[in-house]
Order: C-alpha cells, then sequence, then structure tokens
C-alpha cells in the first residue's frame, strides 16, 4: 500500500514538485507559502480578523470559462457575500459561559445517534439509529421565535453525533492515529521525524497541496498536517505525505482508514437525510473518497513529472487535517485575542470532527428573538459543543456496547446552498485552552499544560464533470420532519436562508463550480 523505501518516497516527491516548481518561476508566486495554502483550504490565518476580504474558502477551480461563471451566476455571488456578513456579524457576538443563563450546548445544539458498522457488530439490540426525518430537523433553521430543537436559537448548522461500539472503535482509532503522529513529531532523534518536517508543505498541482506546517504562518499558534488522500478500488487510500505512514506504522494508518471511513460513512448519512437525495445521486455529488466512474488510481510507476495533472486528477477532493493547538503565549489573554480560528465557514457538504477531550470549538448560535437587533452582539451567542448531560454511558476505551464516541457535524456552504437555505452554514472557531493562572498564594501551577490535538474531516463535492446537479431528480425536496418518501412531487418549503431563484441557477452546474462564484472577491 505504501513505498517501503525513503528513496521511492522522494523520487515520488521530486515528481510532484518539479512541475509545481515550473508553475511557480513562470507566476512568479510562491504556491509553497503556508499563507496562500491555509487561505485557499481551511481559513488558518489569524489576520484575517481585519481582513476586509471574504472568509469563505477562495478556493478557485479549473474552469476556462470562469468569467462567464461569475457573470452569469448573480445569486451565487450574493450567496457568498450573505455567508461573510453573517461571520462578520458573528464576531461582535460574545460567549457567556458561566453567566446567568447563557444558550447551551444541550438546549441548542441536537444529538443523534447514527450507525455505521455492517450488520451492527458490538453494538446493543436497543441502539436505534435517529429517522432521516429528525436528522433533517437537527439541521433545519427554525423559523419562528425558538422553542424548537435549538431551543432560543434559530439554529448553528451543527449538530453533534453519538457512536458507538465498533463504529466508535473507529473513531478512537483516528484520534489516536493524531496523537501517535504529533508525538512522533516531537521525537527529534526519529529519522522519521525529520523527514516529516522536512517535507514543508508541498503543491502536487494547482489547488492541490500535501504536507506538514510546524509553525503556521510562524505565530506559535498551530501545527498542521495536510494531507492529501488517493483513493483506490479495494484498497485503502494513498496518503500523501507518504512520510506520515512511515512516521506512525502502517497499523496505525489503518486504524486512521478504518476511521474516516466511518466519518464518510457519517457525513453521507447526514447529507443524504438533509438534502433527500437517493444512493445514485449521493454517489454522484459526495467526494467520499472512493473512485468515481472510469476512474482508476495512479500506479506509483506512472506518478512522473510530465503527469502531475493526472496525479491531480485522482486526488479526492475531500481531505483530512491533523491540527495541534500550540500553548498560548499569554495566559490571560481574552479569547478575542487568542483564538486559533477566527471565526469562518468551511466550503463543503459536512466538517466532520471527532470531539477532542480538551475542548476549543465554538459554534456561532443566532437569537431567534435578536437576530434583526441593531447591536450585534445581541443576534447570538458562541456555544461551545459538549457531551450530552443527560448522557450516562461511559467513555471508556474498549469495545463494550455502553461504550460511545462523539462526532462534531458542521454544515457547510454546499449543504445550505443545495437545501435551498433550510440549513444555515455553520459558523465557528476554535479557542485553544489557555495556560493555568497562578495557584494559591501566588504560585505557579505545576499542572502541564495538555495541547488540543483534532482531526476534522472535510466532506466536499467530486470534482469530475458527472457531479453535475439536475434540480429536479438529485433533490426531493419535502415538507420539514417528514420522511422521504420518493413516490411524492418535488414539494419546496422556504427555508430562513431562502433566496428565491438561487437554486435554479445552481441547475445542470457542476456543483464544484460554484465556489469559482461564491468566492470571487469583491463581487
Amino acid at each position: 500500500k505504501m513505498m517501503s523505501s525513503f528513496a521511492a518516497v522522494q523520487a515520488l516527491h521530486t515528481a510532484l514538485l518539479l512541475p509545481s516548481l515550473l508553475a511557480i518561476a513562470a507566476s512568479e508566486v510562491s504556491a509553497f507559502s503556508p499563507t496562500a495554502n491555509i487561505r485557499e483550504n481551511q481559513k488558518l490565518s489569524t489576520r484575517m480578523q481585519s481582513s476586509p476580504a471574504p472568509l469563505v474558502d477562495v478556493a478557485a477551480v479549473d474552469t476556462n470559462d470562469a468569467h462567464k461563471q461569475r457573470k452569469d451566476r448573480p445569486l451565487l455571488r450574493r450567496f457568498g457575500r450573505g455567508i461573510n456578513e453573517r461571520i462578520q456579524n458573528s464576531k461582535e457576538g460574545h460567549n457567556r459561559f458561566g453567566l446567568v443563563d447563557p444558550f447551551t450546548s444541550d438546549e441548542t445544539i441536537p444529538c443523534l445517534d447514527l450507525q455505521c458498522c455492517a450488520g451492527g457488530g458490538g453494538i446493543s439490540s436497543d441502539y436505534e439509529n435517529s429517522s432521516r426525518g429528525a436528522i433533517r430537523n437537527a439541521y433545519t433553521a427554525d423559523v419562528g421565535e425558538g422553542g424548537g430543537v435549538h431551543g432560543r436559537s434559530s439554529g448553528s448548522g451543527c449538530a453533534i453525533i453519538r457512536l458507538r461500539g465498533e463504529d466508535a472503535a473507529s473513531i478512537r482509532g483516528l484520534t489516536n492515529f493524531a496523537d501517535r503522529f504529533f508525538e512522533g513529531v516531537d521525537d527529534d532523534e526519529s529519522k522519521s521525524s525529520k523527514d516529516i518536517k522536512d517535507v514543508g508543505v508541498f503543491r502536487i498541482a494547482n489547488n492541490v497541496h500535501a504536507g506538514f506546517d510546524k509553525d503556521v504562518n510562524g505565530e506559535g499558534k498551530m501545527q498542521v498536517l495536510y494531507t492529501k488522500l488517493i483513493p483506490g478500488k479495494e484498497e485503502d487510500p494513498l496518503m500523501l505525505p507518504l512520510e506520515v505512514g512511515d512516521l506512525v506504522g502502517a497499523q496505525s494508518l489503518r486504524h486512521a482508514h478504518m476511521g474516516m471511513r466511518t466519518l464518510f460513512d457519517v457525513g453521507s448519512q447526514i447529507t443524504s437525510a438533509v438534502l433527500g437525495m437517493d444512493s445514485v445521486s449521493a454517489s454522484k455529488l459526495f467526494d467520499d473518497c472512493t473512485l468515481g466512474e472510469d476512474c482508476e488510481r495512479q500506479s506509483h510507476d506512472s506518478m512522473t513529472p510530465d503527469k502531475a495533472d493526472e496525479i491531480a486528477d485522482t486526488v479526492s477532493n475531500s481531505y483530512q487535517r491533523l491540527i495541534r493547538y500550540l500553548k498560548p503565549q499569554q495566559a490571560g489573554a481574552t479569547a478575542e485575542n487568542d483564538a486559533a480560528f477566527w471565526p469562518h465557514a468551511d466550503s463543503t457538504f459536512l466538517t466532520l470532527i471527532p470531539m477532542s477531550e480538551i475542548p476549543g470549538l465554538e459554534v456561532w448560535c443566532p437569537s431567534s428573538q435578536n437576530a434583526e437587533s441593531f447591536d450585534l452582539s445581541q443576534r447570538g451567542e458562541w456555544v461551545r459543543p459538549m457531551r450530552p448531560l443527560d448522557d450516562e454511558s461511559k467513555t471508556g476505551t474498549d469495545d463494550s456496547e455502553e461504550d460511545c464516541a462523539y462526532v462534531f457535524a458542521l454544515a457547510g456552504e454546499f449543504l445550505q446552498l443545495l437545501s435551498d437555505g433550510q440549513v444555515p452554514t455553520c459558523i465557528h472557531r476554535v479557542i485553544p485552552p489557555r495556560p493555568y493562572g497562578p495557584a494559591a498564594f501566588g504560585f505557579a501551577s505545576e499542572e502541564p499544560y495538555k495541547q488540543r490535538v483534532s482531526a476534522p474531516l472535510f466532506m466536499r463535492p467530486r470534482r469530475g464533470e458527472g457531479a453535475t446537479l439536475n434540480v429536479s431528480s438529485d433533490l426531493m425536496t419535502m415538507p420539514i420532519g417528514s420522511e422521504p418518501d420518493v413516490t411524492m412531487p418535488n414539494q419546496r418549503t422556504k427555508g430562513l436562508y431562502f433566496e428565491e431563484g438561487l437554486l435554479e441557477e445552481c441547475d445542470e452546474m457542476r456543483v464544484w463550480d460554484y465556489m469559482d462564484c461564491i468566492a470571487v472577491p469583491n463581487n
């Protein structure tokens, strides 16, 4: 599955990097800049707090008629501006932890039960999946004055997914992989540690990057492993950079792939339920790291400099990231000043994040009653998703049927778009834990600082020409809360973020091309 020798790995990187270097020399633009890669993919830069540019992903697409796309899709451009405006407004909001009557996770963020393992191995017979209607309700914004599944909020676009048995074990395997990776990075005596640090962030082809950034933007706030996955037919996907496998070992890498498969399954179930899609449409549009029709994975021998574009075409548009949040430099810094990720939205269908034992993720929960308040700080609250209070199942490390794992599932821009405004894009940020302050009598705390590690998976549309939306056949829109019925005619209900004519403007268009319209600066 992986190249066994370091020489072979280096040969692959040479093959991938050479065309990139030539392109860079021609354009006089450094595609290896961590900042450029971050802005393109994941909006890690904290500089964006003061930037007037849109905070949504500026992800260029490989179309030759980009100008025509911008000109002919005014509603898509307005859609992008609307999300950006909500992101900007959320910055004026506050979290109110510990204050009187704040929004809470239990009140505003629904919890769903899902099952992914075939045959239900290791799962209690009393365990039931949430229905498609319940999934749809959990993500649909409340149009009224609150009191629904989101409490006093109209809905954040975030739900907590509870998994058990083998599914939970696979998620733990993924988080253990993340921990093992950073433990390996810290082993300065290891050759594999040196190799991964030497990789840097490299460009495979236009807008396709991978690698390891040991200090994002030189700000001392986080380290990020950017992976790319090349799907296989029967075998596990090939993970780039290949040095990751050398660092963590084959078994840990295998566990990571099992966890990613579970997350892709969860993402497909949620997105299909919310959009009313059947399996054919879902397979056509969702990039779940499987080969699309008429696709073949590149063999190692074929990864030569003259085939960089072919290699890029086989890389999954969905991707995994490993992020370690470093110790904040100032113990007394405010949440706003100490954010590692500033408020942003993801250009995905869903972003799936295994719950870390160390909190940090916060989601924006708009207020149902004060959504139009002139005081922006009253329009909503930042809420930290937490394990449900009424859940008595343990979080142990074995695979007993009481054991469970949690995943945060955050709606991305594509879910809001294709739900015709019924589902809000989840605006979120990350506030890493602060260092312990002085203990009693002024002595410093002896508690060691624990760095937060996160392993988000970003589920995006396929890039292929076949991933073209047909509104009438792919989206079976239905009344809120109803179960999908293939015999019922299309019925559309106006969501809280409904835009007249927007979905029709997207019809018969490759889904990934929407990004070219949504993310045009100053449009």
